[in-house]
């Protein structure tokens, strides 16, 4: 594994917390236990020994910081990768760290803004309600007497996650390498997770999402959505509308007040099915801490740095999903996987077919009030993850925030059934499927679209018979690796080309040695000496670059 010195320091807080928890194999396998020399290898406490793995995963990625805390938070959404008790763990992950000093936080203020906390603030409280790994919160109330909340991002954070993105793709470089039948892409979970810390590290895409999210619910008496100050709002600044409620989490405080928390948990479903299937754009973080209750008929979210965004495609697919399981269309099912592109050319067909059918016989009979959504989810992972079924991260994300919304609808009224939520999928679905206003658009962009392809044919045909009159047709192969296949060859080369010198060498000083006239010329003599000490020396490297490779191997 290649090692980026700048990042030493970092590499052996790694190694030393790998080694704590008993993963000193994978110090091995990645090749740095140089680097931890000075570390001693020592086994595992008793409490941790009695740790499950997937717990110590988990402590793992809690001690090594911020950005791991964040990778964690995003893998745990990935139940197509990793069984349900990794899941289960990486979803204890909080986003919660040290604080660091309010005038710290004050200067990265005035840097951003060009204003002092006295000229925007009339009060500003100097303890932090809230410190996470990219930013912390205060509460503020403006000159104009409006509360707020106000999010300051961490100083020199930026640094910090790009040292560490770094060492993680290094990382995943190295695994793939080792383990070539690995079947989940590291590298493109990891740029997935940079595209999103990117976002997150700048506070406008938040801002963004928040005043989307206030438009989307703008007439909705149901959902409020707190205001972005944009004018006080930077990369590292966000300033929005402070919300009085109670956290959703608080579910006694909310009966209390004689609230009905069923009432709350379906507002709860309608909200996310009017984010899903009206804009595509939805919130990726539901959990009780980022809702809270405005009224006995309002709820409202809070902290927009993750968002999912599925398109109509996907959304078309999982209709058509849900219409072949409901028939027990197998062949159906197995189509509209093929269109995905989510089945391996090399699938076990006829295994999949069987454990499939099965799978929807088990669920199909079950009394609708008796389903859980998150037990045929998680089933439906584990089988997709045995085939090695390609999920795209929007589903992933989708099926994350709808097992979430059941577990707090189900902690609100332990009614809740998975038939309330199929009512409101038929009811927005078709819906917005059947709308006259929805239909025409669709006609419009079709027939746009049709249109467009019938004027670029003949372009298209004109530009492919030329490629074939002038022989000039192209083969490209994308996504193949041939560093290592180059690296082979450029070595065995090397290894043929020093034995055939050394043969001819070794045959060529025989010959003359053995030559009746070798004693009459000295010069003659010696050639053939030189040429044995040669044909040593080529010997000698040759063994040594045979050693070298097996022991690299």
């Amino acid at each position: 594994m290649r090692i980026s010195y700048k990042n030493l320091k970092r590499y052996k807080e790694i190694v030393h917390i790998l080694i704590k928890y008993g993963f000193s194999f994978i110090v091995e396998k990645l090749n740095i236990e140089d680097i931890a020399y000075k570390i001693p290898i020592t086994n595992p406490s008793e409490e941790i020994k009695n740790m499950s793995t997937a717990t110590k995963i988990r402590c793992v990625i809690e001690e090594l910081g911020p950005t791991y805390i964040k990778f964690g938070q995003l893998l745990s959404t990935r139940k197509d990768l990793f069984d349900q008790d990794i899941i289960d763990e990486l979803s204890k992950l909080r986003d919660s760290v040290e604080p660091f000093d309010t005038d710290i936080a004050k200067a990265i203020f005035k840097n951003e803004t060009g204003l002092d906390i006295d000229d925007i603030f009339k009060e500003f409280n100097d303890t932090p309600i809230g410190s996470a790994s990219i930013g912390q919160v205060y509460e503020g109330k403006l000159k104009n007497n409006e509360d707020v909340i106000v999010k300051i991002q961490r100083p020199n954070i930026e640094e910090t996650i790009k040292s560490d993105i770094e060492i993680l793709r290094s990382i995943a470089s190295a695994l793939k390498d080792l383990y070539k039948d690995i079947d989940i892409d590291l590298k493109q979970i990891i740029e997935e997770f940079n595209t999103q810390l990117i976002r997150e590290l700048d506070y406008n895409f938040e801002a963004m999402n928040a005043i989307k999210f206030k438009k989307m619910f703008e007439d909705s008496k149901e959902v409020y959505i707190p205001s972005i100050y944009s004018e006080y709002s930077t990369q590292k600044v966000l300033i929005m509308e402070k919300i009085i409620g109670i956290k959703l989490s608080d579910i006694s405080k909310i009966r209390g007040l004689g609230w009905s928390t069923k009432n709350i948990a379906e507002i709860g479903v309608r909200s996310l099915f009017k984010q899903v299937f009206e804009y595509g754009f939805f919130h990726g973080d539901p959990h009780p801490g980022n809702i809270f209750v405005v009224s006995s008929n309002c709820i409202s979210y809070i902290d927009f740095g993750m968002i999912g965004i599925i398109d109509s495609k996907t959304l078309s697919f999982l209709n058509h999903m849900a219409i072949a399981i409901s028939k027990k269309n197998i062949d159906r099912v197995i189509r509209s996987l093929i269109d995905m592109n989510m089945l391996n050319s090399d699938i076990d067909t006829s295994s999949f077919r069987q454990d499939l059918l099965y799978l929807m016989h088990y669920y199909y009979d079950v009394p609708i009030e008796k389903l859980s959504i998150s037990n045929i989810l998680n089933e439906m992972f584990r089988f997709l993850r045995r085939y090695k079924v390609y999920i795209p991260p929007q589903l992933s994300m989708l099926a994350k925030t709808v097992i979430t919304l059941e577990g707090t609808a189900r902690s609100l009224d332990p009614d809740f059934s998975i038939s309330s939520v199929a009512q409101e999928f038929i009811q927005y679905y078709y819906i917005e499927k059947l709308s006259i206003d929805k239909t025409l658009l669709r006609a419009k962009d079709s027939t746009e679209e049709v249109l467009f392809d019938i004027r670029a044919i003949p372009r298209q045909l004109k530009s492919i018979l030329r490629n074939l009159e002038n022989n000039n047709l192209k083969i490209k192969m994308e996504d193949v690796k041939f560093t290592s296949l180059e690296r082979c060859i450029i070595d065995l080369a090397t290894k043929i080309s020093l034995s055939l010198v050394l043969a001819a060498m070794v045959v060529g000083s025989s010959l003359i040695i053995s030559s009746q006239n070798v004693n009459q010329n000295i010069w003659i003599k010696m050639m053939a000496i030189i040429g044995f000490f040669i044909s040593f020396i080529i010997g000698i490297l040759l063994i040594i670059k045979i050693f070298r490779s097996q022991y690299r191997k």
